[in-house]
């Protein structure tokens, strides 16, 4: 008759034998991955330091610090361009917090390079720690009279599942930082990065895996359309403004396909503002509709606010998207007969009403949405479900 212990024992044992063909699955499942990752790299280069890449995508994370990316299979290439002469971060937070994120540190001292995987434990201190698995690989660095540039490349999964976290098509949380100093010479010991607790700035939700936009815009049939809002008052603190302004479309004689849309910020202060942008398709009495058209937008409490019947999304942008693409069959169906007149709805609220590095001058906001649409139409029409 087995004994309790013996039971215990079993079950421990049992668990620890799953556990073990689980991690031995993932890890085969990499090294697979990897092989076939780079034997397609063979065939689609990665990029060099001396190449001048075609970037997909650059986000100025604030008025100081610009990140471009590229995507190629597997491998995803980062250039950080930071206005500092001292030492940068640049990461992924799993909730917003900086504990438990995976970094990359870099900085240029007397032309050398110093660059380093690393995260930052969960105990609460915020200096990133060296990972024993080095998965950001260095292209290239320097610094000039006012910048630092970093250019380097990692794995979307670099199957490090205890220091890194996988790059994905989900809203990933960018850290980032950077300080006016350099750690001393080469030192990677912990307690030599200055002052990691005040270098962090507030992290960014982003949609790093998005289609680039350069790929629309070399055709002859796509029109690109930018609807921006006129001289908005932004708000100095942290309440909330919603922005009605109302657009008229009248050369669709025909009906178009809407395959694309992204934002567009008016200055980097934008960045901090904008929260939400939604366009909406009004139907209504002709009169009302064109004076609104010819009127400059004003505040409002969202689409209700508005005397009109302006229900139909066919837009929705938020903070941490930077674009929206729909699939290769379908689009947002377009029609100057169906609908004429187009409510773009903004909403802006500063997060941050003490960030000092926001300039007063620049309060009054251009923003908006760019659409892209072409009158060569897909197999389906796309809809937009509201909840």
């Amino acid at each position: 008759m087995t004994t309790p212990t013996e039971v215990k024992y079993t079950s421990l044992s049992l668990s620890s034998l799953i556990t073990y063909f689980m991690s031995s699955f993932v890890l085969v499942r990499c090294l697979l991955e990897d092989v076939s990752i780079t034997s397609a790299a063979k065939a689609s280069t990665l990029p060099s330091a001396d190449e001048d890449l075609n970037w997909d995508h650059s986000v100025d994370l604030n008025e100081d610090f610009r990140i471009l990316w590229k995507i190629i299979n597997q491998d995803i290439t980062f250039e950080i361009q930071a206005r500092t002469m001292g030492y940068v971060g640049f990461g992924f937070s799993p909730d917003g917090n900086i504990a438990g994120s995976d970094m990359a540190i870099g900085w240029v001292n007397r032309g050398h390079t110093y660059f380093q995987d690393r995260h930052i434990k969960r105990s609460g201190d915020p200096e990133p720690v060296v990972d024993p698995s080095q998965d950001y690989i260095l292209i290239l660095g320097y610094e000039n009279q006012t910048h630092t540039v970093l250019r380097f490349r990692r794995k979307l999964n670099t199957c490090d599942t205890m220091h890194d976290i996988a790059i994905t098509n989900d809203t990933m949380r960018i850290l980032y930082m950077y300080n006016e100093q350099d750690p001393p010479h080469g030192s990677a010991k912990p307690g030599r990065l200055p002052d990691p607790a005040s270098s962090f700035r507030p992290y960014r939700p982003m949609l790093l895996t998005q289609r680039a936009s350069s790929q629309y815009e070399h055709f002859d049939h796509i029109r690109i359309l930018e609807l921006r809002n006129e001289d908005v008052e932004l708000p100095g603190t942290d309440d909330t403004l919603i922005w009605c302004e109302m657009f008229k479309l009248e050369d669709m004689k025909h009906k178009h396909h809407l395959i694309r849309y992204e934002p567009i910020y008016d200055s980097p202060s934008s960045v901090h503002y904008l929260q939400h942008i939604t366009l909406r398709e009004c139907h209504g009495t002709h009169q009302e509709l064109e004076e609104m058209a010819r009127e400059q937008g004003k505040q409002c409490m969202g689409a209700r606010d508005i005397p009109l019947a302006c229900n139909a999304i066919v837009a929705s942008w938020s903070r941490g998207s930077n674009s929206f693409t729909f699939p290769a069959e379908t689009g947002y169906p377009m029609e100057s007969r169906q609908a004429k007149y187009y409510l773009m709805e903004t909403h802006y609220n500063n997060l941050q009403p003490d960030l000092t590095q926001l300039p007063t001058r620049q309060m009054a906001d251009n923003s908006g949405l760019k659409i892209y649409f072409t009158h060569i139409l897909r197999p389906h029409d796309a809809g937009v479900l509201s909840i």
